[in-house]
């Protein structure tokens, strides 16, 4: 049952423009602490109004660390059953479609329930399924430099679906070809390649794609109400584009407008800083333009930060309840993330979890899998030997070696890098 919204104790959000109160208000949620912190409070103050068109979005990888997936699951319970909020978990899938007659794989999104895909076939999935068919789809393993895997896992996606959500239609379109055939072989796909002057050899172009190209070849069409047990607004609500309902305009001068709700806290301002700075390039971007990481009418701002919760704040407002996130300390969002740095990486491989997952995410040996798999080597330019194209970017120590414990405990990858914009 949906408990009537709490007095307010909080106005409004500070860091948000009072012209954009009426806008759909969308919370990112990351699976950690702080976004989960920053999704109670907002609807225990009665910041969010599901009839605004006010939603969670919780973008899952398949690389979460078991513990992320239970308090991401209790998490969407409680906020949609106490609160009323639709909270969507969606991933990342491509699908078949034709292009001037030729078939190919594109991106594209699904929405999935919080249950195991081994119990319900419409349910998340935890074992890197969803990382792996981007790296089969792209070619190359995302690193620090080329953060790929939060451009096309999160924020893409995210994308797509805001535009569905915006646009008020009943759910996510159909997405691929209607035809019970997959069209898309790796053969097939060899030929476009080669088109395109791609320089693998056919054996290593064949065994990359051949996880894509075994992928569903359609996504169906999906209902909002079916994948939240909250209720779903009228299209008025979440319509920013009135008359029609269909998918809203995300880039150039009618995009849509909504307020992105982000977790990030006090004692995180260079990041705050850099999405805010990100703001003002995306004001100016057209349709055509390459940089896609910020839709235009994306308003986006920062609670926590505001009330001044810093990484104290918010373990303090966990001791207080009745339920957390667990899992070792090492765990978090993408436990093996290249991002962490070597020394961090070598030490959660030794640290004991009793929910590891032998060849899944949680377990150090998938991602040497990967690497091994997807990383490209090609001829030096000094015109000798090779050069290999990694996790950790140009030559630098591979997963095997962090695995085996040999990972250089110097350079530039030992302590890790800036933080990405995986709360984006």
């Amino acid at each position: 049952m949906i408990r009537p919204a709490p007095v307010r104790r909080t106005e409004a959000i500070p860091s948000r423009a009072d012209a954009h109160e009426s806008l759909p208000h969308v919370v990112k949620f990351s699976g950690g602490r702080s976004s989960a912190a920053l999704a109670f409070v907002l609807a225990e103050e009665g910041l969010l109004d599901p009839e605004r068109g006010d939603a969670i979005l919780f973008a899952n990888t398949s690389a979460e660390h078991p513990a992320t997936y239970e308090f991401a699951r209790e998490c969407k319970h409680r906020l949609e059953t106490d609160f009323g909020i639709p909270f969507f978990w969606f991933e990342f899938c491509t699908v078949e479609d034709a292009s001037r007659g030729v078939y190919a794989r594109r991106p594209s999104y699904r929405l999935v329930l919080p249950e195991p895909v081994e119990s319900n076939p419409n349910g998340f999935r935890s074992s890197g399924e969803v990382f792996e068919e981007m790296l089969s789809y792209q070619g190359m393993l995302p690193n620090p430099h080329s953060r790929s895997c939060t451009a096309k896992l999160k924020l893409y996606p995210s994308h797509e679906l805001l535009a569905e959500w915006l646009g008020a239609t009943t759910g996510p379109a159909h997405a691929g070809h209607y035809s019970d055939r997959r069209y898309v072989t790796p053969d097939s796909a060899l030929i476009q390649y080669r088109r395109n002057r791609g320089a693998a050899s056919a054996t290593a172009y064949r065994e990359r794609v051949k996880f894509m190209t075994a992928r569903p070849a359609a996504r169906p069409a999906q209902r909002w109400r079916d994948y939240t047990s909250a209720p779903v607004p009228a299209r008025e609500q979440r319509s920013s584009r009135a008359p029609m309902p269909g998918p809203a305009p995300m880039w150039g001068a009618d995009a849509a407008e909504h307020v992105t709700v982000l977790g990030l806290r006090a004692d995180e301002g260079k990041r705050i800083a850099k999405i805010n700075s990100r703001s003002v390039f995306a004001e100016g971007a057209s349709k055509s333009c390459s940089i896609h990481t910020q839709p235009p009418g994306e308003h986006p701002c920062f609670p926590l930060a505001d009330w001044g919760f810093d990484a104290d704040a918010v373990r303090n407002f966990w001791r207080g309840r009745d339920f957390d996130l667990g899992g070792p300390e090492h765990g978090g969002n993408c436990v093996f993330c290249f991002m962490k740095g070597t020394r961090f990486l070598a030490k959660a491989a030794c640290a004991a979890d009793p929910q590891r997952r032998n060849g899944a995410p949680s377990d150090i040996g998938w991602w040497v899998e990967m690497e091994e798999r997807y990383q490209r080597q090609v001829a030096a330019r000094s015109g000798e030997g090779t050069t290999r194209f990694g996790f950790l970017g140009v030559s630098g120590p591979t997963f095997s070696e962090i695995a085996g414990g040999s990972a250089p405990d110097l350079g530039r990858y030992a302590t890790g890098t800036v933080a990405c914009d995986c709360t984006d």
